[in-house]
């Protein structure tokens, strides 16, 4: 089982890898021979460019993340997925990571305790959706926002609920309407939500792009102030 050092700081770090027109064809061709077979089967299935390079950079950024963690060369790092399809790494249950890509934009959370990252390029979208799927508390929150903030809202709350169903690792299999994100107090944080198992789990959110929505869950408190910035080179 692998271990860390007790001295280590437990501390959330965020990492994010922008999708452009700058990296070329031979770097994805490169990313992808590096993936395992069932994974390069996976992504193998896009028919989108876009889907494809997305999911090659999504998985290159995380072995490139806990290889720094870890030490170890990727040969050396088995990823497996739980019963709700979440990720982990084998042998290394003490390390947590979760990968999310929206649009332009990939991005990996890794710290010591279980964590969910979740990032959406907002788009115009039915209002019904959250009537649909979120808890009445929050649906009813988004109806008292003024018009031109309710949009932005909305993506405030997917992004923190996916996060949290993503940290607790059972994804859309915990429905959404079964938990509230709501601020703390009138401020800007939001509040802790209690999990399944009473675990208490906390919330940040990081401004990534104009148009993007970019939200952290994790039980461990200590997030960073900072995204960290990786290129296709640093891979």
């Amino acid at each position: 089982m692998g271990t860390f050092n007790e001295n280590q700081p437990s501390a959330v770090e965020i990492y994010a890898i922008r999708n452009s027109e700058h990296i070329r064809d031979e770097t994805f061709r490169a990313l992808f021979q590096t993936l395992s077979p069932d994974r390069q089967e996976y992504v193998s299935k896009f028919r989108r460019a876009s889907d494809y390079q997305r999911s090659v950079l999504g998985d290159a950024l995380a072995y490139r993340v806990l290889r720094g963690k870890l030490g170890l060369e990727r040969m050396n790092m088995e990823v497996v997925r739980n019963a709700f399809g979440k990720p982990f790494l084998k042998d290394h249950d003490n390390l947590h990571f979760n990968v999310s890509h929206s649009g332009q934009w990939v991005v990996c959370a890794v710290g010591y305790e279980p964590i969910g990252i979740d990032v959406e390029k907002m788009e115009n979208i039915d209002m019904d959706i959250a009537k649909r799927y979120f808890h009445k508390t929050e649906f009813n929150a988004l109806l008292n926002c003024a018009p031109s903030e309710r949009l932005s809202r909305f993506f405030d709350l997917w992004t923190l609920k996916e996060s949290y169903i993503k940290a607790v690792g059972k994804g859309l299999h915990l429905p959404l309407d079964s938990f509230v994100v709501e601020r703390q107090d009138g401020e800007w944080e939001w509040a802790p939500v209690v999990g399944e198992n009473a675990g208490t789990y906390y919330f940040k959110q990081y401004a990534l792009e104009e148009g993007y929505k970019l939200s952290v869950c994790s039980m461990d408190r200590h997030f960073p102030e900072q995204i960290q910035y990786v290129t296709a080179d640093e891979l």
